[in-house]
């Protein structure tokens, strides 16, 4: 059984009659639904992935007045009330220090269920660090893309009141300019894999294989942008993700797969080259700047490349407001920031605002600075 599938059944035949019998108030007031982290949530879950995280659970969202009145009975009636199993799965868990993460508890005395009753104020300030929904552009930099596949993918199994599916709604994909900012640090990320050949014809071969990974994903994740689909934030759901993609995976991922396996570096570049030909066709068929095109490569490739993708890179630079034309930091926070930590929680993430918004430079007027 998949995660969903158990998370909703244990909605509705376990939470749904508690709630009906207990706290009759509640009714048509709330909604329910998994949404967040999990392999469960994306729907990859499998045998492997039932040993953490994983089991009947679910998430409430009720409005702000019920959840003062409400919320802490209904945590305690369900902790004493919800069956200590599920379809042969435990309800209850507990805190795995060695794992750092929830894992079913070994008896129904321990542990606590795994039912959060939350609003979606609450949800929004916990999970992204919102207190509203008129964002700005350096909002959705701040924002990590993992994050918003976890609000947009899961499912609801109810909201008659509508609030939760409007949030998920809104959020559903970047907006354009904030998408076009992407897009153009994605397109820069990709401009040096002539280092990749550089590397080789030095013998450098563990560099160049580095670089060539490091180009590869840049490359996925520029495919997942010009599909308008959020990229997952763990590598482990790449390649499934990747391929579920409507456009251009299919062409360019296998290409990908054989660059980095080929023994021939040279071979890799070339692949690498006729990949991103196809993204820069999709580019071009999007129409979302101005005309752009590709160039001769620069003297500095060494002859290591045989087209420059600098002009499309331009050419969205020229595309953006002048807000984000002016900002000094390129990219959004998940596509520079690679500690992990750093992107899991809205307490660190939402700290990032202030290097889009803080433009003040150290002086270097006086004689040598400008060669240090």
């Amino acid at each position: 059984m998949k995660g969903l599938e158990l998370a909703e059944s244990f909605f509705f035949h376990a939470v749904l009659p508690i709630i009906e019998r207990k706290f009759p108030p509640l009714d048509d007031r709330y909604a329910a639904g998994l949404l967040g982290y999990g392999s469960d949530v994306l729907g990859h879950d499998d045998e492997w992935s039932r040993d953490h995280e994983w089991g009947p659970r679910c998430i409430l969202w009720l409005d702000e007045r019920d959840y003062a009145r409400y919320a802490e009975r209904l945590n305690m009636t369900l902790n004493e009330q919800l069956p200590a199993s599920f379809r042969g799965y435990a309800t209850r868990f507990r805190f795995d220090e060695e794992a750092g993460c929830l894992v079913p508890a070994p008896s129904e005395e321990e542990g606590f269920h795994h039912v959060a009753i939350t609003t979606v104020t609450r949800y929004l300030k916990l999970q992204y660090g919102l207190t509203h929904l008129e964002l700005t552009p350096f909002d959705w930099l701040c924002i990590p893309e993992q994050k918003l596949l976890e609000l947009t993918r899961g499912r609801i199994f109810v909201d008659p009141v509508g609030d939760i599916t409007a949030v998920r709604e809104e959020f559903a994909y970047l907006p354009d300019d904030v998408w076009r900012y992407k897009l153009s640090y994605a397109w820069e990320k990709i401009k040096d894999y002539d280092v990749v050949g550089l590397c080789a014809a030095r013998g450098d071969t563990l560099s160049a294989r580095i670089m060539l990974y490091k180009v590869v994903e840049h490359v996925v994740r520029l495919t997942f942008l010009l599909n308008r689909a959020y990229c997952p934030g763990t590598m482990k759901w790449f390649s499934r993700e990747f391929y579920a993609l409507p456009r251009l995976a299919g062409e360019v991922g296998p290409r990908l797969e054989s660059c980095l396996v080929l023994d021939d570096l040279g071979q890799s570049v070339l692949l690498l080259e006729e990949a991103l030909s196809l993204l820069y066709e999709e580019q071009r068929r999007l129409e979302i700047t101005r005309p752009c095109q590709l160039l001769p490569p620069s003297a500095y490739s060494r002859g290591q490349m045989s087209v420059s993708f600098a002009d499309v890179q331009a050419a969205l630079r020229d595309s953006l407001p002048v807000e984000l034309q002016d900002c000094d930091t390129p990219g959004a926070i998940d596509q520079w920031v690679t500690n992990d930590d750093l992107l899991l929680f809205a307490d660190n993430f939402r700290k990032f605002k202030y290097v889009y918004q803080d433009n003040e430079k150290i002086p270097r007027n006086d004689v040598g600075d400008l060669l240090l």
